[in-house]
């Protein structure tokens, strides 16, 4: 079995990775890094491509598949959760960055015809090889991906062990395996307890609202921006909450198939007591209360949140908060540690409070450590999606702490188990 690595190798974002296996090819991701301009993966050759999994549909791992489309129609096998949420993520890439790219809706269209959904542990052939999908804890619908020919693969993609309102967490019963791929996003640093990171937050919330004040939440749509609701739902939190944007059709999605969702009931909860914004006059009522407006995008960069952060920066009384990690450069970071709301139309210094509370679907170096700990086998352990200090210093541990066979590969580099 040969592995090659497309994209997300020392570096978040394009993940990519090519699995050959006798006269089988298949594509485990293909994403696109969303810097000024979209970067994705190395080129495929989709002749040959047998098929594509998606993981899960997020645009670091889906963002570049209708690239594949252009010519050829490969098969595509994904959750059917994964399958609604990244084409309603692919469409907003696609309105968003239209002038970059070599693909519009008709790829779309034909990658979403092309697509076989699957669910956990319901193994499929794809020629030469048998796939398996498996619960990764990420977001609703994300899946590690079991590869089978004569040695076993296990591409984790991005995972989570750690319970959270939503989500019980990933699946780690992989069995015996000759090689791991996983995620090395936070290689360094363990995430505080998910219940003190709830009660600081919530408490944080009540604070402004009851001074008068309103909070917006930048989120992500898909997957972040519904926990923030179940959080506060599940903490009697009496308040208006707004949800705004691409969150309430993924909120609508999650709520029409619950097999993705094991914390459904504080979910419809939540969906219950949140106010959804309709239309302009929408917005200037989440604007005129006390209350907590949770809207995309997540570090700012766009989308409805930018509507309200003009207002709310220039108000001492309210506040900003970030929900995870924002990317150096992003508006996110930038208001977070200079104080100022930075967007191409909008320069101006934050009077409001600004705080991060880091709520992670990335699995902690605890939980890869333990994931790692459960492999019987003497597997040969790549590390990606990380910066690449943190690649080395997952595979550095493997090989160390456990003997196992530890590499950070690069982009374009190849490998034989």
């Amino acid at each position: 079995m040969e592995i090659k690595f497309l994209g997300g190798a020392l570096e978040v974002g394009r993940s990519a990775i090519q699995v050959t296996y006798k006269d089988t090819k298949i594509l485990l991701d293909y994403g696109v890094m969303l810097n000024d301009h979209p970067e994705f993966p190395l080129p495929v050759e989709t002749k040959n491509l047998n098929a594509v999994v998606l993981s899960h549909s997020h645009l670091d791992h889906s963002g570049g598949i209708p690239l594949l489309y252009i010519n050829r129609t490969p098969k595509l096998y994904m959750t059917s959760m994964t399958r609604d949420t990244a084409e309603l993520l692919v469409h907003d890439f696609i309105k968003l960055s239209a002038n970059y790219l070599l693909f519009d809706k008709t790829e779309v269209e034909k990658m979403i015809r092309n697509t076989k959904t699957v669910y956990y542990r319901e193994p499929f052939t794809v020629g030469d090889l048998e796939v398996e999908l498996m619960d990764a804890g990420h977001i609703p619908g994300s899946a590690q991906i079991i590869v089978n020919g004569d040695k076993t693969l296990v591409y984790t993609g991005d995972f989570t062990t750690v319970k959270t309102r939503m989500l019980d967490g990933a699946d780690t019963t992989i069995g015996d395996v000759d090689a791991v791929i996983i995620e090395s996003t936070y290689a360094h640093e363990d995430h505080r307890p998910r219940i003190d990171l709830e009660k600081e937050f919530v408490k944080a919330c009540r604070e402004v609202v009851e001074n008068g004040g309103r909070v917006l939440v930048p989120a992500f749509s898909v997957g972040r921006a519904q926990e923030i609701i179940s959080i506060l739902a599940a903490h009697n939190f009496k308040h208006p909450v707004w949800l705004d944007g691409m969150a309430k059709k993924t909120l609508e999605y999650y709520l029409s198939d619950k097999r993705f969702i094991d914390g459904a009931e504080i979910l419809e909860k939540a969906s219950r007591r949140t106010r959804f914004v309709k239309g302009k006059k929408g917005r200037i009522d989440a604007l005129s209360e006390p209350g907590v407006i949770v809207t995309p995008a997540g570090m700012l960069k766009g989308g409805p949140a930018l509507y309200y952060a003009p207002e709310i920066v220039e108000d001492e009384k309210s506040a900003v908060f970030l929900a995870s990690f924002q990317i150096p450069g992003t508006p996110g970071e930038i208001l977070l540690n200079q104080g100022r709301l930075v967007t191409d139309a909008i320069n101006k210094p934050a009077n409001c409070i600004v705080k991060q509370f880091r709520f992670s679907g990335h699995a902690g170096r605890a939980q890869l450590h333990d994931y790692l700990r459960k492999i019987e086998t003497h597997a040969h352990v790549f590390t990606m999606h990380g910066e690449p200090e943190m690649c080395k210093m997952l595979s550095d541990w493997a090989r160390n702490e456990l003997g196992l066979s530890g590499t950070a590969p690069s982009n374009g580099q190849t490998f034989t188990i």
